[in-house]
């Protein structure tokens, strides 16, 4: 297969130093960092909507960021607004 492509300053950069370190022939390089990449996609389990969530409040600091006696689904709106 024949794939012709262009690529911005920093990412030609990146690959010609990569090419020059390793020594292999640009075509073989690139076939290998192909390869890698499309293994690596295809053991990654795709992420469900609910980790997307879980992993994105995490992120943000949000997970854990309340302190309390675990009853948090029953008096909430106590807990939160000081309201019964």
């Amino acid at each position: 297969m024949h794939i012709e492509t262009e690529l911005d300053d920093r990412h030609a950069r990146r690959l010609l130093e990569l090419q020059q370190r390793s020594n292999q022939p640009l075509s073989e390089l690139v076939a290998e960092i192909l390869a890698r990449a499309l293994d690596e996609q295809a053991l990654a389990a795709p992420e469900t909507e609910g980790q997307r969530a879980y992993r994105l409040l995490d992120e943000a600091g949000l997970i854990g960021c309340i302190e309390g006696d675990g009853r948090l689904s029953i008096d909430y709106k106590q807990r939160l607004w000081g309201q019964e």
